[in-house]
């Protein structure tokens, strides 16, 4: 009887191990940051009269569920964090269809500037109803002069 118990115990937990054939096949969503950010361009805040340095960053997701997802896009410079560069309704808001979805995000940032080199960038995607986070990924990019 022990050995029977412990037959059917072992075939279980290999069976558990395996995961269902449904789920064999398929891969997790992931991100990839282009390493190259683009040049830097003027860029005028909302409700600012100045103009400020900025750069857009792109990405791809992979593998991304059919859904809505909202961009969580960072950057950072020389231990500071940036702004977004965008004044338009949407911003961040991501259509996925089931396979690749294009991400892209402006940053800038007021006092100090940002500037040719090298920055830290975080995209990240999150459901647009649940907020449950669906992946995310860290780069170093380069800003060209």
């Amino acid at each position: 009887m022990y050995k029977v118990g412990l037959a059917v115990l072992t075939a279980a937990a290999t069976v558990l191990a395996a995961g269902s054939p449904a789920t064999a096949g398929t891969t997790q969503p992931r991100i990839s940051i282009e390493h190259r950010a683009s040049e830097l361009y003027l860029f005028q805040p909302p409700f600012h009269e100045e103009t400020y340095p900025a750069t857009a960053v792109t990405g791809i997701a992979r593998n991304c569920p059919d859904g809505d997802y909202l961009l969580s896009a960072s950057l950072v410079q020389d231990g500071l964090p940036t702004l977004w560069a965008t004044s338009g309704r949407g911003a961040g808001e991501v259509r996925c269809d089931g396979g690749t979805a294009t991400l892209s995000m402006g940053f800038t940032r007021l006092d100090p500037v940002l500037r040719p080199g090298r920055a830290t960038v975080r995209f990240a995607l999150r459901d647009a109803y649940t907020s449950e986070q669906l992946t995310e990924t860290t780069r170093t990019v380069r800003i060209p002069c």
